[in-house]
């Protein structure tokens, strides 16, 4: 296909509109964290809601956060991304699957990372840390991978399954561990509520982006019948198979 066919350029433009939403996203995000760290009411309403979690602390709701926490950590993402490499390499997806976790997963990270650095928000004290935690509080990268996890795996559930009760519980059981992960970064210490909902906020924002993108790509389940819907005719063009009627 020629470089300057219609499609190509079609698919130019929409990556420079995605780059460009990218960059509009990481610049608002930048400024709702100016606003958050120099707005004393927002921070007084992160101290409040941070005494309160704190203070309703049990050892069995911490060994619990300590563990459902891992939902949003880089070793979830990258199961996932094993898992989407596996399902496309088996030819049980379809490759365009596995560039938008790509996309999803590069954006994000860079989002999250730049806003860290430009903002520079401290994380709660030290002393209210019950795991270890690196780099400046807003966003929470944790609250935006455990969003940026879950929705691929809503996603890929829905590419493999037709049953409305698997399609209803998971994305049921999804939503709730995003409010889970998001809950355990305040609940160990390790972040504001406002850090959890900047992280969770963006990555929905850009993830609806990537799926724009890729909304006319094939990026479905591969329908292994495809192959025998149009049969070669000897005297003519392809025609289509014709089935049993339902």
């Amino acid at each position: 296909m020629p470089s300057d066919s219609p499609s190509t350029r079609a698919l130019a433009f929409r990556c420079s509109l995605l780059a460009l939403g990218w960059i509009g996203l990481t610049v608002a995000l930048f400024g709702i964290g100016e606003f958050v760290v120099h707005s004393s009411a927002v921070t007084d309403v992160d101290r409040r809601v941070t005494d309160w979690v704190v203070g309703h602390r049990t050892p069995a709701l911490d060994t619990t956060m300590r563990l459902l926490t891992w939902i949003g950590s880089w070793v979830t993402v990258a199961v996932t991304g094993g898992v989407v490499l596996v399902l496309v390499f088996t030819k049980h997806l379809a490759r365009a699957l596995l560039l938008a976790f790509a996309v999803a997963w590069a954006g994000e990270y860079a989002t999250v990372n730049i806003v860290k650095h430009a903002v520079g928000r401290p994380r709660p004290p030290r002393e209210l840390w019950l795991v270890t935690a690196h780099g400046a509080s807003f966003p929470s990268g944790h609250a935006a991978n455990a969003t940026l996890v879950c929705a691929a795996v809503t996603i890929v559930v829905y590419l493999l399954s037709r049953r409305r009760a698997v399609r209803t519980t998971t994305s049921v059981l999804a939503g709730v561990a995003i409010v889970v992960v998001g809950y355990s970064r305040v609940e160990l210490g390790v972040h504001w509520m406002t850090d959890v909902l900047g992280g969770t906020l963006v990555a929905m924002a850009w993830l609806t982006a990537v799926a724009r993108l890729f909304a006319d790509r094939p990026a479905g389940r591969r329908d292994p019948r495809s192959r025998e819907r149009t049969k070669p005719t000897p005297d003519g063009p392809p025609s289509r198979a014709v089935g049993p009627r339902s």
